[in-house]
């Protein structure tokens, strides 16, 4: 059936928090005060992201001479004319569940990225291909309107809800005028000013199509969120090649604020060293300036005090009504005594790891703590932490990480004259060095297992495919059997072969 035959229906894909019910209420008042009736319902996701919910809703005008239309209580793939998503996956989800139809769905979705549980705990990037995304997405519905809602949001201090429902107005499927859409904003109550100004940013900007496809990327996804702010003057080096420059335009604000400026000038220094060992296209240059960048920003205590007591953080948590209710949140943290003697002094962290003494009286605080950043004595505890951040370059934790950086960039460096494409494949090593605690132990001795393989086998012709299969090992298997028998085995013939 046509449009004009059957109610018209809106689908909502929005994770936990977003507002998506916030949206869905909204919806119920334009139809409502436009002289329509609407059938709306929601289906809760399970815990991925903080939950993603399905909202779905069905609009028909009511006719004094007809009956009310029977409406449906979910979406069926045939008849879903509007889909507006929160974030880039789930649109790609509605996808993926044959909601998305070319002939029918006008999809509206946000283009910023919430990275899913198996994005996160992946051992190396796991993170999905957002141009891919939007390619499949432009290829199954019928038009794509595409645009970084979030942004939209935070320029306004708003949420996203109200950009969502600035998508949906914006889209020009439902037969609702602009101003009905405002008025339900307004009689909500809920931060008007704010969500008023959020909505017709992202009416404009759905109304004029959304952003190309290729602005769809976000230029961050080459280095993992981290607390960066804007920081005037600070720019890459003009003679870095375009695709090591992007990167060092991202890397050095982010190391100015995880130290100060001398330790991004450090950073660029360090990519500069590798450059001269390098040619066009720059693959060696542009792998280590973005493994410098992990590497140089390492989480250790200071960094994830300045994380818990970040304005902007305190401020999601808290929410917007911060004066009509009591809101208390708790840091659940396990540090162990290798994070703790990392946070002193180089000799006496030391002392501190060789002492089962000392190991003994700090045992006490491994076992788990609970800290209430809301209160005093928990943010002042955190925040004076945070203030040890200029002790930084002299503690433990540091020499430690720096010592092992630079022993992989030196490999790098020594092999990049005459085994560029051994060099390349362990600069892309680095991925192996994430997380924290365990993890990122059992990630450093991968890497030095792969160095050590690597210089063991050098004289394979080919011992860069060997090198690239022990990391993808590393990789697939976190306990580390897999990276121990492809070792073990050493390089195939076709590896050894000329």
């Amino acid at each position: 059936m046509s449009a004009l035959e059957r109610p018209v229906t809106l689908t909502i894909a929005a994770l936990g928090g977003q507002g998506g019910g916030v949206v869905q209420n909204w919806m119920i008042d334009v139809a409502e005060q436009s002289g329509y009736a609407v059938q709306a319902t929601s289906v809760p996701g399970v815990a991925q992201r903080t939950g993603a919910t399905i909202y779905y809703l069905e609009f028909a005008p009511i006719m004094a001479e007809q009956d009310l239309p029977v409406m449906a209580l979910m979406p069926a793939s045939s008849s879903c004319d509007l889909i507006v998503a929160s974030e880039l996956v789930e649109a790609a989800r509605m996808v993926q569940r044959k909601l998305v139809q070319a002939d029918v769905t006008t999809l509206v979705t946000s283009t910023h990225r919430s990275f899913t549980i198996d994005e996160k705990s992946h051992l190396g990037d796991g993170r999905v291909d957002s141009a891919e995304l939007v390619a499949l997405l432009e290829k199954s519905a019928q038009r794509l309107i595409a645009y970084d809602m979030d942004s939209v949001a935070q320029r306004h201090a708003s949420v996203v809800s109200a950009a969502l429902l600035g998508g949906i107005a914006g889209a020009g499927v439902l037969p609702f005028d602009d101003a009905a859409y405002r008025q339900a904003i307004e009689r909500s109550g809920l931060q008007v000013a704010a969500n008023l100004e959020a909505f017709d940013e992202s009416l404009a900007i759905a109304r004029a199509g959304g952003a190309p496809a290729s602005e769809t990327q976000v230029s961050a996804a080459t280095l993992p969120p981290h607390i960066v702010d804007d920081q005037p003057g600070l720019t890459a080096h003009a003679e870095f090649p375009p695709a090591v420059e992007d990167i060092v335009k991202l890397a050095v604000p982010r190391l100015t604020t995880y130290q100060d400026a001398d330790y991004a000038e450090e950073y660029t220094g360090l990519v500069e060293v590798i450059q001269a060992l390098d040619c066009s296209p720059w693959h060696l240059t542009a792998e280590v300036a973005r493994g410098l960048a992990l590497w140089m920003s390492y989480e250790d205590t200071i960094a994830v005090a300045e994380l818990k007591t970040s304005p902007d953080r305190l401020r999601r948590l808290l929410g917007d009504d911060v004066d009509d209710q009591i809101t208390y949140v708790t840091e659940f943290m396990k540090p162990r005594v290798e994070e703790i003697a990392g946070t002193m002094p180089l000799r006496v962290g030391r002392r501190v790891q060789q002492s089962r003494l000392a190991q003994r009286l700090l045992g006490g605080l491994t076992g788990g703590l609970r800290l209430r950043s809301t209160s005093v004595p928990g943010y002042l505890l955190l925040r004076l932490v945070a203030r040890l951040k200029p002790l930084r370059l002299s503690m433990l934790r540091h020499h430690e990480e720096m010592r092992a950086m630079q022993a992989w960039l030196d490999a790098v460096c020594e092999l990049a004259p005459s085994a560029p494409q051994l060099a390349l494949e362990l600069a892309r090593c680095q991925e192996l060095v994430a997380g924290y605690g365990d993890t990122r132990a059992r990630g450093m001795d991968n890497l030095t297992a792969i160095m050590t393989a690597a210089r063991k086998h050098e004289s394979v012709r080919n011992v860069h495919e060997f090198v690239r299969r022990l990391r993808e090992a590393a990789l697939a298997d976190e306990e580390g059997k897999a990276l121990s028998q492809a070792i073990s085995a050493g390089p195939t013939l076709s590896e050894e072969a000329a």
